[in-house]
């Protein structure tokens, strides 16, 4: 009996990195039915968004805990996916003509899943969805010849109800189509609910870390003794790593850096990996790496490889989080990129030209509500 229950939950090689991509699908169901409960208080409208939020998070019995779950789901989520993509990458997955819709679906699914997490932010209209709304423009500006228009139509089309469409309806139907390709078809023959249970209880501590994670490292907004200081960059947070990675250049650089650092490798390196395949079609791992084969190696340059990627990206979010304008007066109105959320007077940071700087109730109303005149 023990020896079936085992071979029942450990069918694959007992590693849990196997189990990322189960872990990334459990987290997306998880998004889907926090999602559905926070529709149900949300007011996509400029002036009672926040409010709404506010209302969910501290008078909806639940409300603050499922609203948490679904901020550290996504981030759970991201890191999940980043960690089946480098494994995948790894085993060179690309050289088999076998998993070649696995492989291309699975790069696509970056697209809808980072989307979703955009619109996710802007919803909320705080400070980080009005930040999310002028920077993200600003993005698409450096994109030659189309970049001004692309600009003026991301703004001159922005509403919540749209974006509340595109992330509750649009975004996850293109997303379920893609899994459904990506695995379910074929999974349905060996059974979806015993692969979904099977990675439910072999993800449990991954889950268990999302409802600690929410329970006391909740968003800041939350908490009213937490009032942000932009002066002084305490209890600002900063956005999530996944967009700083792309976001520093536009922070740091001007001109034809940021379109080649932010746009064009992304978007290459992007465009490169759903290729692979198709490029190697027909191919096998070449002769000449034949020793990687070898365990020791392999597991040598594995290691090596995980871990500069993850120094990379842990440097990145270390400057982007700590060292850069995103914190303070600058992450809103971007003076030293040249880029203004509302002009701000030119006393913007004198505490004696300004007494409101010393007013924190009048810098909490402030920040969380960016689009009212105070």
């Amino acid at each position: 009996m023990k020896g079936k229950f085992l071979s029942f939950f450990f069918s694959e090689k007992v590693h849990f990195r196997h189990y990322f991509g189960g872990l990334s699908l459990l987290l997306v169901i998880l998004q889907l039915l926090t999602g559905i409960f926070l529709i149900f208080f949300y007011d996509p409208a400029l002036d009672n968004a926040y409010k709404s939020v506010q209302y969910l998070t501290n008078d909806v019995t639940g409300g603050s805990l499922l609203r948490n779950i679904h901020r550290w789901a996504a981030f759970l989520l991201f890191l999940a996916v980043i960690i089946h993509l480098i494994r995948c990458t790894l085993r060179w997955d690309f050289f088999n003509p076998a998993k070649r819709v696995l492989w291309l679906t699975g790069i696509l699914l970056l697209l809808p899943i980072f989307l979703l997490v955009v619109t996710g932010l802007i919803l909320p209209w705080e400070w980080k969805g009005y930040w999310f709304m002028e920077i993200i423009p600003n993005y698409f500006e450096f994109i030659p010849r189309i970049g001004s228009s692309l600009k003026a139509f991301f703004i001159d089309s922005f509403t919540l109800p749209r974006y509340q469409v595109i992330h509750i309806l649009i975004l996850p139907i293109i997303t379920l189509i893609l899994i459904d390709y990506h695995f379910l078809d074929k999974m349905r023959k060996r059974g979806v609910f015993t692969y979904i249970l099977r990675h439910t209880l072999l993800s449990l501590p991954f889950i268990i870390a999302v409802i600690v994670l929410s329970k006391y490292v909740t968003i800041p907004s939350n908490d009213p003794q937490e009032i942000p200081l932009p002066l002084e960059g305490r209890y600002i947070p900063a956005p999530e790593w996944y967009f700083l990675i792309l976001l520093l250049p536009l922070m740091y650089f001007k001109g034809k850096v940021v379109l080649i650092l932010s746009i064009i490798l992304p978007s290459l390196l992007f465009v490169i990996l759903s290729i692979l395949p198709y490029l190697y079609r027909g191919k096998k791992v070449p002769e000449g790496w034949d020793f990687l084969k070898k365990s020791r190696f392999r597991k040598l340059i594995k290691g090596v490889v995980v871990l500069l990627i993850f120094f990379a990206i842990a440097a990145l979010v270390y400057r982007g989080s700590y060292m850069s304008p995103t914190l303070g007066c600058n992450g809103c109105h971007h003076l030293k990129s040249g880029f203004r959320m509302g002009v701000p007077p030119k006393e913007f940071k004198d505490r004696n030209a300004l007494p409101n700087l010393n007013d924190n109730l009048w810098m909490m109303g402030h920040w969380f509500y960016p689009d009212e005149v105070y």
